[in-house]
């Protein structure tokens, strides 16, 4: 459906995106996933046709659309921002773009598909409201319909729910979710919302710095992670780190007792010297201060979380988060103990931090 093919953008001699490829398949919703500055609403604005690129392809439903006009490409995209028109009722923004020269469509059919979309995203009550009297959430909705009424080739979506609080965002990534089973609709999704992502996506790309890092579903990316930047921005809490070295064909974790065999990563890339061992917290075994043949840490902070709480450790050689259970009862400032089980993380070169093990972690 939708591919990038080494895509550059600079802004007043800043980059904004190396040389970005990307493909996103037909009927499917993939979720752009980064940070802020990461190249995300660049690489919307570049697939709608909305800023120059520097280089780069940009493909359509099998055709060059590079040099091609916005309105031509038949994309529709919803902004974080909401973009409707106050002079116009809830009804008339989402019927706009139907009314335009490129569309034309009847008033008959336009008051048709303005119904079907808004009993979709339950905001029939509103369609004579004034867009200054609705909520937030309310205005949000709107802009979707505006979007969802055209029933375009692709939709784009840059961090359309992050002005939203968390019920609504919850709310309208299950409506979004029904509307692609509905309409098997293409979507791109740009958020830097770990969760909003692996809610909403079937795939997800990690960019940063302009590029893709890594492209896959969750579990692959679980199951091989390509580099350091993707652990740190996948998960919830994200991987944790730990300064090691690799000694007479063993893993030592610094200041840690465990001793972990080489071959239990598989092959590695380096055979000598400074890595970085990488953990899904998932994994990381934690528990009191005397536990036989385990590392030490200390609780730095307890998050409640109701049913269950998430604390963070530190160690001598890196400090990780973990969610755990109410029973086990750390306070701030307790020793603790914590242990690597064999088998699973990752090695990753300290200085570019690509991943140098082959072996998947174990889950």
């Amino acid at each position: 459906m939708l591919q990038l093919k080494g895509l550059k953008k600079s802004y007043r001699g800043k980059t904004a995106l190396r040389g970005l490829d990307l493909t996103v398949n037909d009927n499917e919703i993939f979720a752009l996933l980064g940070p802020t500055g990461a190249g995300k609403s660049s690489t919307l604005l570049a697939s709608a046709g909305l800023i120059d690129l520097d280089a780069g392809r940009v493909d359509l439903a099998g055709r060059d659309v590079t040099e091609s006009d916005p309105g031509s490409r038949d994309i529709a995209i919803v902004f974080e921002g909401f973009n409707l028109l106050p002079v116009l009722d809830v009804k008339d923004n989402i019927a706009f773009a139907l009314r335009s020269p490129a569309f034309s469509e009847s008033e008959g059919e336009i008051s048709l598909r303005v119904g079907r979309t808004a009993e979709l995203l339950r905001i029939s009550h509103l369609l004579d409201r004034d867009v200054d009297t609705l909520s937030g959430g309310e205005r949000q909705r709107v802009a979707i319909a505006r979007a969802l009424v055209r029933r375009p080739v692709m939709f784009l979506l840059d961090e359309p729910l992050s002005a939203l609080d968390l019920k609504l965002r919850e709310g309208l990534r299950a409506e979004l979710r029904q509307i692609h089973r509905q309409h098997r609709s293409t979507m791109l999704y740009a958020t830097h919302d770990y969760h909003g992502a692996i809610a909403i996506a079937d795939r997800i790309g990690i960019i940063d710095g302009g590029v893709i890092q890594q492209a896959g579903t969750i579990e692959d990316i679980y199951r091989l992670p390509a580099n350091v930047v993707v652990g740190r921005l996948v998960g919830s809490p994200s991987m944790a780190f730990f300064e090691a070295g690799i000694e007479d064909g063993h893993v030592i974790v610094k200041g840690a007792r465990q001793r972990i065999p080489i071959g239990e990563f598989g092959t590695v890339a380096s055979g000598s010297g400074k890595v970085l061992l990488g953990v899904w917290p998932e994994d990381i075994e934690v528990g009191s201060a005397d536990a036989a043949g385990a590392s030490t840490g200390t609780i730095y902070a307890v998050d409640n979380r109701g049913f269950e709480r998430a604390i963070q450790v530190d160690t001598s050689g890196g400090s990780f988060r973990k969610v755990v259970p109410l029973s086990m009862r750390f306070t701030q400032g307790d020793a603790c103990s914590f242990r690597i089980p064999e088998g699973r993380g990752f090695l990753f070169d300290a200085a570019g931090g690509r991943r140098i093990s082959q072996a998947e972690g174990a889950r």
